[in-house]
């Protein structure tokens, strides 16, 4: 491949992923905001706000897999250029995406002081978090229908689009959150609470702009309804197949987030809220760089469905050239940003700044790491229709090493909270291995390319 090819190359990776990457600073920042804003009430409220979102987080990723599944499936019918398909995907991800979504944000609704209780959180803080929960919990289906709709225009090569939407929705969240936690004017000061209410808002206006857009704006994706037959047969069944084995994956990625954050919570309520000022700075960072996964699943998309397979490789290892070197800059940034904590939350005592700082500069070691694995097990692997393999790799990773170092570590050994840290930093670098084995071999795209072919008129792949 020349170099002008190169070059061509990687703009066409950058035009998609630096407006997604930039989209996902904002809708990370919507819990940043929360946190900083009620950062000003004390630790126990910070504690209380990460708590709740480590519960939501879990439920957020398992129907967030349906976004990547529609968008792996809307790329292929665009690059066979086949916008009927299109839409008939986008509406059944959302359909889903809907149903499961409110079904599962009801009994976080009607029963929130149980579901924070079995997390081990008592007292006070169960009080105060129990109301921000119940808020934010119902804002999950709008969250979800989100992803799925934002996840269709990237995979239509158009991320300016839901980034300039998400933008507005974070500017009106801070606003919100500001309001009615701090009670400026006229409004009544409503604590931690507020800014629950401010999330579900922002998320409410953001899903609806996104939704109207889509199908009144976007040439040829119009709203149809999937009723029984071949046609919804043909997109439900490759669907399920790759979305159901990633949503098990997030799921259990997730549901090990929130263990390490049952460890932390065990440990103190000092490495509680410092774990969780650690993660959101850390998420600030990584979702910097998080525009790399969708745009690998447009391209390589694109490319399957256009029958190439040598330009969905070449896609690829672009992509992944451009994720080492991201990795390492924002591995960087982090460093410095350990720096600005006492800035960032100036009430929150010294021995909480003092952990989150190791938990930060740990962390930052293995940026690398993480960029990669999300690439791989978010872009690369699900594209080719591999997301078995990408299950496997985080039940290994996470329940076969990481989580035993950090209970071993930091409940029996009780070396304390930096040995948590340590053990997830221990567990991304073993999924990286394992991710990059798997994608030096032919296995992780053959499926999709079958896949493909059977839709497709014209079942003619370029291996070469």
């Amino acid at each position: 491949m020349n170099q002008c090819g190169k070059a061509k190359c990687y703009r066409e990776i950058l035009r998609v992923a630096l407006p997604v990457s930039l989209e996902s600073m904002f809708q990370a920042s919507f819990s940043f905001v929360d946190q900083i804003i009620v950062g000003l009430l004390g630790a126990t409220a910070v504690a209380a706000v990460g708590l709740s979102n480590g519960v939501s987080l879990i439920i957020a990723l398992l129907y967030s897999a349906i976004g990547t599944g529609a968008g792996v499936l809307v790329a292929q019918a665009f690059g066979r250029q086949d916008m009927q398909a299109v839409s008939r995907v986008a509406a059944l991800g959302q359909i889903l995406a809907a149903v499961f979504g409110a079904c599962t944000a009801l009994p976080l609704i009607l029963f929130p002081a149980a579901v924070l209780r079995a997390t081990g959180a008592q007292g006070d803080l169960v009080g105060v978090a129990s109301g921000y929960f119940q808020w934010f919990a119902a804002s999950i289906p709008m969250s979800v229908i989100s992803a799925v709709t934002t996840a269709t225009f990237r995979s239509l090569s158009d991320s300016r689009t839901p980034m300039t939407i998400t933008i507005g929705a974070v500017i009106l969240n801070t606003l919100l959150a500001l309001i009615l936690v701090l009670g400026l004017g006229p409004f009544p000061k409503l604590g931690v609470i507020g800014a629950g209410v401010a999330s579900l808002v922002s998320q409410a206006v953001r899903c609806l702009v996104l939704f109207v857009v889509l199908y009144h704006r976007k040439q040829g994706v119009r709203w149809c309804w999937p009723g029984p037959g071949p046609e919804t047969r043909a997109i439900a069944r490759p669907l399920f197949e790759i979305t159901c084995p990633l949503a098990l994956s997030e799921t259990l990625w997730g549901t090990s987030t929130f263990i390490y954050t049952i460890v932390f919570t065990r440990i103190g309520t000092a490495a509680l809220a410092s774990s969780q000022i650690a993660m959101t700075i850390e998420n600030f960072f990584i979702v910097a760089a998080s525009g790399l996964a969708p745009a690998a699943v447009a391209s390589i998309g694109q490319a399957i469905g256009g029958g190439s397979l040598r330009h969905a490789k070449k896609q690829a290892g672009l992509v992944l050239r451009l994720g080492v070197f991201v990795g390492l800059g924002f591995g960087a940034a982090l460093i410095l940003a350990s720096f600005l904590l006492p800035v960032l939350y100036p009430r929150v005592g010294k021995d909480v700044l003092h952990l989150a700082f190791w938990g930060i500069s740990i962390t930052a070691c293995v940026q690398v790491a993480k960029v990669i694995n999300n690439i791989l097990g978010n872009g690369v692997l699900p594209s080719g229709g591999d997301t078995k393999f990408v299950l496997l790799t985080h039940v290994f990773g996470s329940y076969a090493a990481g989580l035993p170092a950090a209970l071993l570590l930091g409940l029996v050994a009780r070396v304390g909270a930096q040995s948590v840290f340590a053990a997830r930093a221990l567990e991304e670098v073993l999924k990286m291995f394992i991710f990059l084995l798997r994608f030096r071999t032919s296995c992780w795209y053959q499926k999709s390319i079958e896949g493909s072919t059977a839709l497709s008129a014209k079942p003619r792949f370029t291996r070469s």
